[in-house]
């Protein structure tokens, strides 16, 4: 007679990723203290494993970034003055800021919920 242990068991369903959630994930250390608050307030509702750390630190990265070039660009505004034609130009802030925006956009997919 052949026992009920001798047959292996297939789980039906694949396991849900292991959660650094319920742990508090800790963020990298290289992260800049912009980086770090925005971590702080997104981590808590923000599914992380193992596997997507780094991501969501980058995503973070991203959001502080464009926070800060925010900031810089409503203190000296969307044109400047060229130092050597005297002549009004954009902001080179504004490219800081739209790049911030691409990797934002890329990364916002996987973390927003």
């Amino acid at each position: 007679m052949i026992a009920p242990d001798d047959f292996p068991v297939i789980p039906l369903r694949r396991p849900a990723p292991v959660s650094l959630s319920a742990w508090k994930a800790a963020p990298p250390d290289w992260l800049t203290s912009e980086a770090r608050a925005i971590w702080e307030r997104l981590a808590p509702h923000t599914e992380l494993t193992p596997a997507n750390i780094f991501e969501f630190a980058a995503y973070c990265e991203a959001l502080a970034e464009f926070q800060e070039a925010t900031v810089i660009l409503a203190e000296t505004g969307l044109l400047v003055i060229d130092a050597a034609s005297g002549a009004p130009v954009p902001n080179p802030m504004s490219a800081v800021r739209d790049r911030a925006d691409r990797k934002i956009a890329a990364w916002a997919a996987r973390f927003r919920s």
